[in-house]
């Protein structure tokens, strides 16, 4: 489990190195904690052990003593190098500060978002309510797919002119597969597809192909349809905790969203605010199809 220090996790460290006016102990939690190692009168906490397991070690077995030891060694590391920037005060260095300034605030932020997302409860009616709308929604068939993904359209207008021509599906995908994206794709839903793929298949059978390549938003499209069968949606026991880590996403997005609503956002005089970028809407976690086999 040897580890090495990498550069984002000093930095996070580091921000413990005076960054604020206020505190200026090395490790900034609160007193009185049970201590795992104390590094040049540096109390390590328990509790900072274990969110470094969690964190970045969570296949660690704490209960063998040389992974223990491990981690106690990176975060005396960790210590010893932010006392180091305490004593050289590499935080004047405005460059330095605001490389660690970046690596706090991202940390703050995302456990943050944690927390948003974990403050509105959800119910197991709400999660099997929104199974049930998944479901509704889904494709009554799933796919296998022999498909060409191409960057030019010359090269699918070649491919699919083969195909209409009565070349057989293998033996273009033979031909084309060391110039095109060749997959072979199994269990497919439409309902995550490109509108152009799912156009198509409704009214598509096994054995059916795309007679003029699919232009989709940076690629051309020619498949096969090889396969079509009844789909089964899963058990919402195994989905579950899929869609609720998505209707957690979508709450903690939702309380960010009204956050920058009600924050009051000023540029300096003579500097025009960056544009506003696309509303992107975030939908909670899909069911995945069953695959069968």
């Amino acid at each position: 489990m040897r580890k090495t220090l990498s550069a984002s996790l000093c930095l996070a460290l580091a921000a413990c190195s005076g960054g604020g006016a206020g505190d200026q102990r090395v490790v900034q939690m609160p007193a009185n904690l049970p201590v795992a190692e104390t590094v040049n009168g540096t109390p390590v906490p328990q509790e900072l052990v274990d969110a470094f397991v969690r964190v970045k070690a969570p296949k660690a077995d704490m209960t063998r003593p040389e992974q223990r030891a491990e981690i106690l060694r990176v975060l005396g590391d960790y210590v010893l190098l932010a006392e180091q920037a305490q004593k050289d005060k590499l935080t004047s260095d405005p460059a330095f500060a605001a490389n660690v300034e970046v690596a706090r605030l991202a940390a703050l932020a995302n456990e943050t978002m944690i927390r948003l997302q974990q403050q509105t409860p959800v119910s197991d009616a709400a999660l099997k309510a929104e199974y049930d709308a998944k479901v509704a929604g889904m494709s009554k068939f799933e796919y296998d797919l022999g498909s060409l993904l191409f960057s030019n359209e010359a090269d699918a207008l070649k491919a699919s002119g083969e195909l209409v021509s009565g070349t057989p599906f293998d033996k273009v995908y033979d031909e084309w597969k060391g110039k095109a994206q060749a997959k072979v794709l199994s269990h497919i839903n439409t309902e995550n597809m490109p509108k152009p793929v799912t156009d198509a298949l409704a009214s598509m059978k096994a054995g059916d192909f795309t007679r003029t390549p699919l232009k989709l938003p940076q690629n051309w499209l020619v498949f096969q349809v090889q396969a079509v069968n009844p789909l089964t949606p899963p058990e919402f026991d195994k989905v579950k905790d899929g869609i609720k880590s998505g209707l957690q996403k979508k709450i903690g997005e939702e309380r960010l969203a009204k956050l920058k609503q009600q924050a009051k956002i000023e540029y300096p005089a003579g500097s025009a605010p960056p544009p506003k970028p696309a509303a992107v809407p975030v939908a909670p976690a899909q069911p995945a199809p069953e695959k069968k086999g």
